[in-house]
C-alpha cells in the first residue's frame, strides 16, 4: 500500500470539507426562511380583522341595545304613569258622579218637603172665612224669634250632633268629649224638674261653649204640649223665656216631642206648625237616630252604629239624648264622631240658615 498517496488522499480532506461549508452556507443564504406559510399568515391576519371588527359591532350593537332597552324600559313607566293617572282620574270622575248623583237625590227629597211645607203652608191658612184669625196668634206678643242674617249651610257633607232633654248629669261628659273632638252640636232642652242651680249652670256651659241652645217643651209630657195649640204655645214660650233667663240668648229652633209627626199631635200639629213659622222659628227633625230612648240602655256599640247609618247622606242630622240614664250614649259618641270624620264629614251645630231636615207631611184632607 502506498502510504504517501494515503497521505495525500487524507490531507486533501479538510479543504474538501471546507469547501463544501461554504456551498452549503451560500446555499442556505440563498434559501429562504422558512416560518409561517404566507397563505396561512394571511388567513390568520385576516381572521383577527374579522374578529375585531365582529367584536367592534359587538360593542356597538350592544350599546345600541341596552340604550333602546332603556328608552322602552323608560317608556314603559311613562305609559303607566299615564295608566295610572288616568285610572285615578276615572276613579275621582265616578266619585264626583257618584256625589252629585248623591246630591241630586237629596235636592229632590228637600224640594218635596220644601213642597210640603208651602202646601202645608198654602192649605191651612189662619184666617177663618170672615176675615178673623185665631185667638192663640194674639198670645205672648214677645215670643218671637230674630231674623236670620248668618250663613246658610245645605249640604256637602255635614253632620248634626243633636241631643234631646237635658240638660242632665251627663252634659258634662257631652261637652267635654265634644271639645276634645272641636266639634259643635246642637242640644234640645225642657225645662220641667230641671231649672235647679246645677241644671242652670249647664245651660250656661252649653252656651259658653259655643253649641246651639235650643227648645223641646217645658214639660216634655205629650198630652200636655200637644192638648191645642195655645198649650203648645204656652210650653214653649215659657221654655224660651227661662233659657234667655239663664243664658242670655234667645232660642231660635225647637223640635217637637216625639218628632214633628208622632200619634199626639196629629190633630194639630199643622196648626202649629204654621203658627210657629208665622212667629219665626225653625224646627228640625232628624234622619239618624241613637235610638237610645229605651227602657234599659242599650250597648254603646249598637248606639254608635245607628248613629253611622246617616253616612252617604249629604246633610245628617243626628238624634242622641241627654239624660242621667244614658251613659252609654256618651260612651258611643266618641266612635261615632270618629265614624263620620273617617267618612269625610264635617260638623256643625244647627242655627236657621241649615237646611231643614223634616218629617213628610200626609195631605191636608
Amino acid at each position: 500500500m502506498d502510504h504517501t498517496a494515503q497521505h495525500n488522499t487524507t490531507s486533501d480532506r479538510p479543504e474538501e470539507l471546507r469547501l463544501s461549508l461554504e456551498e452549503l452556507e451560500k446555499a442556505v443564504a440563498k434559501t429562504p426562511a422558512k416560518g409561517v406559510p404566507k397563505p396561512l399568515f394571511f388567513a390568520v391576519a385576516a381572521l383577527a380583522v374579522v374578529l375585531g371588527i365582529f367584536a367592534a359591532l359587538l360593542c356597538f350593537f350592544d350599546s345600541d341595545y341596552k340604550r333602546n332597552l332603556s328608552l322602552a324600559h323608560a317608556g314603559y313607566e311613562h305609559m303607566s304613569r299615564e295608566r295610572d293617572e288616568a285610572q285615578a282620574a276615572l276613579v275621582e270622575v265616578r266619585e264626583k258622579l257618584a256625589q252629585r248623583e248623591t246630591e241630586l237625590t237629596q235636592a229632590r227629597e228637600e224640594l218635596a218637603q220644601a213642597r210640603d211645607t208651602i202646601g202645608l203652608l198654602e192649605d191651612y191658612s189662619l184666617a177663618a172665612p170672615d176675615g178673623t184669625v185665631p185667638e192663640y196668634t194674639q198670645l205672648y206678643p214677645d215670643f218671637y224669634a230674630a231674623p236670620w242674617e248668618g250663613e246658610t249651610v245645605s249640604g256637602g257633607k255635614v253632620c248634626c250632633l243633636t241631643f234631646d232633654d237635658g240638660p242632665s248629669a251627663n252634659t258634662g261628659r257631652v261637652l267635654d268629649i265634644l271639645e276634645r273632638y272641636g266639634v259643635k252640636a246642637t242640644f234640645f232642652v225642657v225645662g220641667s224638674g230641671k231649672t235647679g242651680p246645677a241644671d242652670q249652670e249647664r245651660r250656661r256651659a252649653i252656651v259658653d261653649a259655643g253649641h246651639t241652645i235650643a227648645m223641646h217643651s217645658w214639660s216634655h209630657d205629650y198630652k200636655t204640649v200637644y192638648a191645642s195649640v195655645e198649650s203648645f204655645l204656652d210650653e214653649f214660650s215659657a221654655l224660651y223665656q227661662w233659657i234667655y233667663e239663664v243664658t242670655g240668648v234667645y232660642p231660635q229652633l225647637y223640635r217637637f216631642p216625639g218628632g214633628s209627626i208622632n200619634g199626639y199631635n196629629r190633630g194639630v200639629y199643622q196648626e202649629i206648625i204654621a203658627e210657629m213659622t208665622r212667629r219665626g222659628f225653625v224646627y228640625f227633625d232628624w234622619n239618624a237616630s241613637a235610638q237610645d230612648a229605651t227602657p234599659a240602655p242599650r250597648p254603646a256599640w249598637d248606639i254608635a252604629a245607628d248613629c253611622l247609618k246617616g253616612v252617604g247622606r249629604d246633610l245628617v242630622v243626628v238624634l242622641a239624648h241627654d239624660s242621667a240614664a244614658r251613659g252609654t250614649t256618651v260612651d258611643a259618641l266618641p266612635a261615632v264622631i270618629e265614624g263620620y270624620q273617617n267618612a269625610g264629614y264635617a260638623f256643625c251645630a244647627l242655627h236657621p240658615g241649615v237646611a231643614p231636615v223634616t218629617f213628610g207631611y200626609p195631605k191636608i184632607r
